[in-house]
């Protein structure tokens, strides 16, 4: 045990920085390093790759931060106009991850030709403050698009989709995202954010996320790895990723599927309860009821030992014509658990 003991020590005193570069890669990306000596018979220990791995607080000290805060605590609108959702989920007690959608007009962003691309960048400010002005929580983001002339024009043709996640404790909070795509113009987007408390004891239901575009895990041409790398956690449920809408505002020909994530500790006891939920569509005009599940049982939604269900239901749409609605989503156990409800609004276009 002495001679590990001295070896270590003398690791930790005797070793050579070597310094290294790297060029320009895409954010999330990971990469392999590797050290040769010119000498034979050496033992070399040294990292074996590097990623390229974003922060939570990207904008943190430099000036546009300064700039975007200004903006955020302003009376100014901006002339950036665009939608966002902010659908909630539990990482724990008294914890939750906020998943924001926005969705943002491709003609925002101030496009610069450099070495023959199209080059533009997205600042985000996001800041969820409480009822005495004080904040909760913040984040900041930067987004670089280096496009091809092609490429270009197809982001032009269809507004940008902007996903990111902050981390909040319960509370009541007006969630403020400032951001800014070139030039002077800035947008501006608020919207109220109420997250119940949870001790992690009891039944319960996340929030609710709407999507038109679920998509197999094993589909996307892109890994997860540089989503997971970021501490960000993808929505995924029975092998299909779920992202967020950021309008809620779908065809009748859509499949739109409803994403939730059921709180059950008691699936952790040796005779875990029977898990069922279901959700109910309300027209907005008139609160008249036009359509609901009735209770599904969530067995194939459940791992063994696991007391966080992650579920995905289809949501019937096909009937519905152009208008407001309400989906009020319900979760239950047989032992006599219910979850509050949660609801979330959406509308149909076509």
């Amino acid at each position: 045990m002495l001679g590990g003991l001295e070896k270590i020590a003398r690791e930790q005193n005797e070793f050579y920085i070597l310094g290294y570069a790297p060029p320009d890669t895409p954010e999330g990306s990971c990469h392999t390093l590797k050290v040769k000596m010119n000498e034979g018979g050496l033992h070399v220990r040294s990292r074996s790759g590097y990623c390229n791995v974003k922060t939570s607080h990207v904008l943190e000290g430099k000036p546009v931060e300064k700039q975007l805060e200004a903006h955020a605590t302003g009376s100014q609108a901006g002339s950036i106009h665009g939608v966002l959702e902010d659908p909630y989920f539990y990482t724990g007690p008294n914890t939750a991850r906020v998943n924001l959608a926005m969705e943002i007009p491709s003609d925002s962003f101030q496009f610069n030709k450099e070495k023959r691309k199209y080059h533009a960048s997205l600042n985000v400010l996001g800041i969820a403050y409480r009822s005495d002005g004080t904040i909760g929580a913040k984040f900041s983001d930067i987004v670089n698009l280096d496009l091809e002339k092609d490429e270009w024009k197809e982001f032009t043709k269809s507004p940008y989709q902007y996903e990111n996640q902050f981390d909040a404790t319960p509370g009541d909070y007006k969630l403020t995202v400032v951001l800014s795509a070139g030039g002077d113009a800035f947008g501006k987007f608020e919207s109220p954010l109420t997250i119940d408390p949870y001790d992690g004891k009891h039944f319960s239901l996340g929030g609710i996320a709407l999507t038109n575009s679920p998509q197999r895990v094993n589909d996307i041409p892109e890994s997860l790895d540089s989503v997971l790398l970021e501490d960000r956690a993808p929505l995924v449920v029975k092998g299909m990723q779920i992202v967020p809408s950021p309008t809620n505002r779908f065809k009748h020909t859509d499949n739109v599927i409803v994403y939730s994530e059921i709180y059950e500790p008691l699936l952790t006891s040796e005779n875990p309860p029977v898990v069922a939920m279901g959700y109910t569509i309300f027209s907005r005009a008139s609160n008249q009821k036009l359509f609901s599940t009735g209770a599904v049982r969530a067995e194939e939604f459940i791992q063994k030992g696991n007391p966080v269900v992650p579920i995905g239901m289809k949501v019937k749409v096909d009937d519905l014509k152009p208008g407001s609605y309400r989906l009020v989503l319900q979760a239950v156990d047989s032992a006599k658990n219910n979850a509050p409800n949660r609801m979330v609004d959406f509308d149909i276009t076509e």
